[in-house]
């Protein structure tokens, strides 16, 4: 058995981001720190973007200085002992902006299938370069949000710039809102395969491999449980972080009321399901 832990490197996208520190550098160094008292390593998919953007605003704003520090240190602390830094796009980052107080995240354009096809490589090999510069080993990539769909007008540049494999897809995985959406149903139950231009229809000649990220079919229930146990303590059983997420309409309404597929995680309550997910789904 072969499992590979991997985390999005990133802030929250909301009304609120959150800090650099509270949701991003703090809980990642507690979790390498876990991981490797235990010897395991951990795949960072890193959203390079917010870097990128960071750097271009603090020369506007030198008080962000001190979070640049604090990602840069970290990320190449992370490379030198032995963590694996991969490609994480949320192009949102390119109409986004600080304005002397808050990051202002705008997600009118939140997939990359939002950008035109010579942006869309502009973007790729930006932020390819960039996280090159902590790893020169760029080899995998994550869609921002998952949504790698449609992959056609990924596939290229992406290859171009030297990506062979995806993390992007969750068995039967299912969402659709204005700003974002994925439709994982009928992909391969399998923890990894190869495609060319749809990473649902497996090809052996394909250019690309999936490996995918575990599923796991939760009854409503485990929501309700989840809910009542926030309210009960919210203190342990809330996300990491001070920031709120991107609105997601409907998802709340859909995980108290049917069957939904979701990604395995390590988050809180979540992790107590490993037992019975592990023989299933990272096994290959």
């Amino acid at each position: 058995m072969r499992i590979f832990i991997t985390l999005d490197y990133e802030l929250y996208f909301g009304d609120r981001t959150g800090s650099v520190e509270k949701c991003i550098t703090g809980p990642t160094e507690m979790l390498t720190e876990m991981a490797e008292r235990q010897g395991i390593k951990i795949c960072h998919f890193v959203d390079i973007g917010f870097l990128l953007r960071l750097e271009n605003e603090m020369i506007k704003h030198p008080h962000l200085e001190k979070d640049h520090t604090l990602l840069c240190s970290q990320l190449q602390k992370l490379q030198n002992n032995g963590h694996d830094l991969q490609l994480h796009i949320h192009p949102h980052w390119e109409d986004s902006f600080y304005n002397g107080d808050e990051w202002i995240c705008k997600v009118d354009r939140y997939k990359l299938s939002d950008f035109s096809d010579n942006e869309i490589r502009e973007i790729i090999f930006r932020y390819k370069n960039r996280l090159a510069q902590f790893n020169p080993q760029i080899t995998a990539f994550r869609a921002g949000g998952w949504c790698i769909q449609p992959f056609e007008r990924l596939a290229q540049p992406l290859f171009d710039a030297g990506i062979r494999i995806d993390s992007s897809v969750f068995a039967n995985g299912y969402f659709e809102s204005a700003q974002y959406n994925y439709d994982f149903r009928g992909a391969p139950l399998k923890s990894r395969w190869r495609f060319q231009t749809d990473p649902l229809i497996e090809n052996e000649e394909g250019a690309f491999t999936e490996i995918a990220i575990s599923s796991i079919h939760n009854s409503p229930l485990f929501y309700w449980r989840l809910f009542l146990l926030g309210r009960l303590n919210p203190y342990e059983h809330k996300p990491l972080g001070d920031g709120i997420p991107i609105p997601a309409p409907g998802q709340r309404f859909n995980l108290l009321t049917r069957w939904t597929h979701n990604t395995v995680s390590i988050d809180g309550l979540q992790c107590k399901s490993s037992e019975e997910i592990l023989p299933a789904t990272f096994t290959y």
